[in-house]
């Protein structure tokens, strides 16, 4: 009994040693709902250990060897989006998927299960009716293919700690998924094949690109202090070297809503300077007319709040082009993602149009 304390406390030990593991990632959606799913099998342990009610089966059919793997699984993965992830089925059920990284592209499924184990459950020798991982597979590939990122449905992968057999291996590669068994394994980035060359601009990027912000004009104090904030921001951090650089090779569209609303603003509210530059931007620009229909993906969305009609035309157009909207529209976004309506979209800092502002502000020395 005494060996059997020691192997208790050694995976209480392990969970803690997880969820300090887990603290860096802490903001990432999710990973804190999976430290209380840790710290929930820390206690049960703990309680039959003290209770002295402790049994062999209590230590080897810890969670926690399960969420060991998927530490350190989820260590190896860049730009992690969400942990624990719910995506909703069509016949309203739920499917948990362990890991979303690469900004979508990347769906994985961490399985620490024993060989013997899956391979029974793969033949249908499952309890409660539990799924068999073939079938959990062909329900990863339905749901990211209802599921698109940057309009492609995401890679979806199995990461298995143990060796499978090889018939089920098979069985699982038919599904559609790439598999990756024992020993960690590099695999590809998807990333690079979900990059579009097509970028819809919002209003708020076209008033970013001309501003004198962000033409050299920033050492200013103004009157308004979010503009005194923007020029802070633009110090430390430029914004059009960045639009730049995303705009290298790829095709510039805008629906007309876009282009006359920025043009409205340009004509009340730009400096000289900024009027130049919003005549040489708009040349670079494919102007296309609005879309009549809102896509269905946009369809739930309620106006009000954060969402604006005319905002919701300007993320339709891009959606009806399968283009990435690029946008200083966090409200929009954040409601939208509130909803469970995920965009494609690159998110940059807001800077307003400030050329005729610099008459009343002083200059920073």
């Amino acid at each position: 009994y005494n060996e059997l304390i020691c192997l208790a406390n050694e995976k209480i030990n392990l969970g803690k040693e997880l969820i300090e593991k887990l603290d860096p990632l802490a903001n990432i959606d999710g990973v804190q709902r999976v430290q209380r799913k840790i710290s929930k099998e820390i206690k049960f342990l703990e309680k039959v250990r003290n209770s002295e009610a402790l049994s062999e089966n209590h230590v080897t059919c810890s969670n926690l060897t399960h969420y060991k793997y998927f530490v350190e699984v989820l260590l190896r993965q860049t730009n992690i989006k969400h942990v624990d992830f719910a995506v909703r089925m069509e016949d309203n059920s739920v499917l948990r998927v362990d890991i979303v990284c690469e900004n979508g592209s990347k769906w994985i499924k961490v399985v620490a299960r024993n060989t013997k184990s899956l391979n029974n459950a793969a033949r249908g020798d499952t309890n409660y009716g539990a799924k068999s991982v073939v079938d959990q597979a062909r329900n990863f590939v339905i749901a990211a293919s209802n599921n698109l990122c940057m309009f492609k449905p995401p890679q979806v992968i199995f990461e298995f700690l143990h060796d499978m057999d090889e018939e089920v291996l098979a069985e699982l590669k038919e599904t559609g998924v790439q598999v990756i068994c024992g020993p960690i394994q590099d695999v590809p980035s998807v990333q690079d094949e979900y990059e579009l060359d097509v970028l819809n601009l919002d209003i708020t990027t076209l008033l970013a690109y001309v501003s004198a912000l962000t033409n050299g004009s920033y050492k200013w104090t103004f009157k308004e202090e979010i503009l005194t904030e923007q020029a802070r921001s633009e110090a430390i951090e430029p914004v059009k070297p960045i639009l730049d650089k995303l705009f290298e090779g790829k095709k510039l569209i805008c629906c007309e809503t876009a282009i006359a609303s920025f043009n409205e603003i340009i004509g009340l509210l730009a400096g000289p300077g900024e009027k130049k530059r919003s005549e040489e931007l708009l040349g670079k620009i494919h102007i296309y007319p609005d879309v009549n229909e809102i896509p269905v993906m946009l369809q739930p969305l309620k106006i009000g709040g954060k969402i604006k009609p005319r905002s919701l035309k300007i993320f339709a157009f891009g959606l009806a082009m399968k283009a990435v909207t690029v946008t200083s529209n966090e409200g929009f976004i954040r409601s939208a993602t509130s909803q469970g309506i995920n965009i494609p979209v690159y998110v940059h800092d807001a800077r307003a149009l400030t050329e005729n502002k610099e008459i009343d502000a002083l200059p920073l020395t």
